[in-house]
């Protein structure tokens, strides 16, 4: 299914949160450090400065593939890499819609969203941000 995220009915788009980035980066961050710090563990910096690159590449290739398209008639959730999971919930279908959000998630606005359909499966997009805005346009379109 290909997905358009500039059409008419898109209500609002929401993408994953800039905080994946940080645990990859950390290690990176690291890695040099002691690298740079113990010249007898350089080989073993170099290994763990390539794993950090390796991890902050996919990181970012689930960044660019993920993303949450609220329309007046459905909720289109996509996500994935090698095995790409677009999700085309009819906003008929919602029973609920919570948020799953630590102390640092509500700090810089990121967190889970947990979409329960009828018969009570559960949909999650996690990391994603501004959660509380996503659940606010749903309810509205929900409401109209």
């Amino acid at each position: 299914m290909i997905v358009s995220k500039n059409d008419e009915s898109t209500i609002y788009q929401a993408r994953l949160h800039w905080i994946l980035f940080v645990w990859p980066i950390l290690l990176l961050i690291v890695a040099t450090s002691i690298g740079v710090a113990f010249p007898i563990f350089d080989k073993l910096s170099l290994f763990v400065i390539i794993l950090a690159l390796v991890w902050e590449f996919i990181v970012w290739l689930i960044y660019q593939s993920s993303y949450l398209i609220i329309r007046k008639k459905q909720v289109i959730l996509c996500t994935g890499i090698f095995v790409r999971q677009t999700l085309d919930i009819s906003l008929s279908k919602i029973e609920s819609v919570d948020i799953r959000q630590s102390i640092l998630g509500s700090i810089l606005q990121y967190g889970s969203l947990v979409i329960t359909g009828t018969g009570g499966t559960r949909q999650y997009i996690n990391y994603l941000s501004k959660p509380l805005t996503c659940r606010r346009y749903i309810e509205q379109v929900l409401h109209d």
